[in-house]
């Protein structure tokens, strides 16, 4: 949004009367004959962190389906910042008529309400979560020349030269993690927080940072280059694409299951006929060839949900990200 600043005449009111005008318009219900040709225009998924990132991939596969399938644009914009926060406002902001929309995750949706209570410029009421498109267990990388093989020696290393080791983390998710596994393993690392994981996995490819906790989907190009290692990875169960990695559970982590999520929102008071679209637009996106192939490189899975299911499990995550902040001890001003 543009801020207009007065000035000198008569100028400013009616920059003033157009700005309320604006938000009047936003407001007003949407008439039921333009929810049932959604959509007849351009739509915009914003997504709140770089591009390379797992929700801007996520966000290109279902922007491409969408486009073939409803004959409409749908273009990707964006718009990182704030761990995700100024993007969610923008759209919590929007009109709610299905054309501006927000590839949100377990950052946005989650973790940004423990670690900004009040803060944020958005609420979990400002959202309607309508569909679900993947979740990626994070996982620790390290540069492929690094000298630990295994998490065992790694922390053996750091038990030597508490803080020496850089911990490199792309969103408060990844910061977690990183603080979780500390705190587990009995070491203290150096936590350096990056603004999207895609940065931050470039710096650990060339040795500025030793460790990234990171989601499979933003680092598959630089391990298909084999610049980049996994050590352990934080997921229930091994990953089927990556069978010779072991998860922190089984090297004695129990409660290091932390995985990045995606999903459709709409901001809140979309019409419901228009979320039942979003729904199976997202639904029939889990299912591409590509969405499948693509989740195989990242050793990510599906998350197809009902628009009931989505609600239910944003509440869960809220309330389970606020117990896992809480124990890890990260404070973000």
């Amino acid at each position: 949004m543009t801020l207009v600043t007065p000035r000198s005449g008569p100028g400013w009111l009616l920059a003033a009367l157009v700005g309320l005008c604006a938000v009047a318009a936003a407001l007003l219900p949407i008439p039921a004959q333009a929810q049932d040709a959604y959509p007849s225009r351009t739509i915009t998924l914003v997504v709140p962190f770089p591009a390379g990132s797992g929700s801007d991939m996520s966000a290109r596969l279902l922007a491409k389906d969408m486009s073939e399938t409803m004959g409409q644009t749908v273009v990707v914009d964006n718009r990182p910042g704030a761990n995700g926060a100024l993007g969610s406002q923008a759209v919590a902001r929007a009109r709610p008529d299905g054309y501006t929309l927000l590839v949100g995750v377990a950052a946005t949706h989650a973790a940004n309400y423990a670690f900004y209570p009040g803060k944020l410029g958005y609420q979990p009421s400002s959202f309607e979560m309508v569909g679900g498109l993947g979740m990626v267990p994070l996982s620790l990388f390290v540069p492929a020349g690094s000298p630990w093989k295994s998490l065992a020696e790694l922390i053996a290393d750091a038990k030597k030269r508490p803080g020496k080791i850089a911990c490199g983390s792309g969103t408060t998710v990844a910061q977690v993690a990183c603080e979780v596994f500390k705190l587990r393993a009995g070491i203290d690392l150096l936590n350096v927080p990056y603004k999207g994981s895609p940065p931050a996995l470039t710096d650990l490819a060339s040795g500025q940072v030793q460790v990234v906790f990171a989601d499979g989907t933003s680092a598959a190009p630089l391990l298909e280059t084999k610049r980049v290692r996994v050590l352990a990875t934080a997921a229930g169960k091994r990953v089927p694409h990556w069978p010779d990695v072991p998860t922190f559970i089984e090297l004695g982590m129990a409660d290091l299951e932390i995985s990045a999520w995606s999903a459709l929102f709409a901001p809140a008071g979309t019409p419901a006929a228009v979320q039942q679209k979003l729904n199976a637009a997202a639904r029939r996106a889990a299912e591409l060839p590509e969405a499948v192939v693509a989740r195989q490189r990242s050793g990510s899975l599906p998350m197809v949900l009902t628009l009931e299911e989505g609600r239910r499990f944003v509440a869960a995550e809220i309330e389970r990200w606020a117990r896992l902040v809480k124990d890890s001890g990260v404070k973000l001003e």
